[in-house]
């Protein structure tokens, strides 16, 4: 089992719950058989864990968890649920009963986000601190490659935060509307950047960035030209085309092709424990742009614990798809 988590983390390198279906919460189970709680104090704040599978198809359990001292991520997962570890206990391979298994209908286990980014260290090495968003998602893993960052966090990673956001002067309204969503949230500071002075190293951005616009103008950025080229390694589920938009499986398949009004919500990092992600709300066509940036300011419900979104005609289909 440890070499398909491991391999899962490699695959992360190469590169909600409203909005999930709900089957009732998960039953409340302090300790496990892995190794005894320390002893703490509480500190100020509280953070956020969320419980979920199929890659947030279904709401299994979501929480606000009182902040201890130096606690680990597994340390307060083994207060809260029943926790099944393997290999020195760095790896949680079950949650309440939901284990990791491997067989013929494909390889399951558990993967957790912070804040919308991929973790750098196991849960038993991570510290939570207040506001973070920690989101654990069982779901079937295959050799496609699995994102670096998800929109499933949201407002996360942009709370007390400074952001960046990157548009045309042609889309400096649906930015401004972005804006004040993002500060409502509770963004610290959100600076808005005409799209075609440059100036923001996308591969190295000193923020979380939100790129708005069509794909016809996104395209001529190189840096996202080239993530879009790589769309069998970057994990996002998605393809541009000439045509239109591919939507991929959990195995990189295309399962279904859209054109005319189609806006997508997808994140991108740096590899793992990146939290100064790209996000791109962008779209087929202007249509679809406005489709994208409604979601995000007015529904943000809609993007809890999911690892993409596209919208079409007021319709929102979670990625990857089936």
């Amino acid at each position: 089992m440890i070499k398909k988590i491991i391999y899962g983390l490699v695959l992360l390198l190469m590169v909600t719950c409203s909005g999930c279906t709900s089957v009732g919460t998960v039953e409340d189970k302090s300790l496990s058989d892995s190794e005894p709680i320390s002893s703490s104090e509480t500190i100020a704040g509280n953070f956020t864990i969320n419980l979920t599978r199929d890659f947030g198809e279904i709401a299994l359990d979501s929480r606000e968890v009182e902040l201890q001292s130096e606690w680990s991520l597994m340390e307060y997962m083994q207060r809260e649920y029943q926790v099944t570890t393997g290999y020195g206990g760095s790896f949680i391979t079950g949650l309440n009963g939901l284990e990791s298994t491997a067989g013929d209908e494909g390889n399951f286990d558990w993967f957790f986000f912070v804040n919308g980014a991929v973790a750098s260290v196991g849960a038993d090495q991570l510290k939570p601190v207040p506001a973070d968003v920690v989101w654990w998602d069982y779901h079937r893993w295959s050799d496609a490659a699995s994102p670096s960052a998800v929109i499933g966090c949201y407002p996360q990673p942009f709370v007390n935060r400074t952001a960046i956001i990157l548009a045309n002067s042609s889309y400096q309204e649906v930015a401004e509307e972005c804006q004040r969503a993002l500060t409502a949230q509770g963004a610290l500071q959100v600076e808005i950047v005409d799209l075609a002075e440059g100036g923001i190293q996308l591969d190295k951005p000193e923020a979380p960035v939100i790129v708005i616009g069509t794909w016809s103008e996104l395209q001529g950025n190189t840096y996202i030209s080239k993530w879009n080229q790589a769309f069998a390694r970057n994990g996002s589920s998605i393809h541009f085309t000439a045509g239109g938009i591919e939507l991929l499986s959990v195995d990189g398949k295309v399962q279904k092709t859209l054109g005319e009004g189609t806006g997508v919500i997808v994140a991108t990092a740096q590899g793992l424990g990146d939290n100064n992600p790209l996000w791109l709300v962008t779209g087929v066509d202007e249509t679809g742009v406005k489709e994208a940036v409604r979601i995000l300011c007015t529904q943000p419900d809609d993007l809890r614990c999911k690892y993409g979104l596209v919208v079409q005609r007021g319709q929102i289909m979670a990625l990857p798809v089936d």
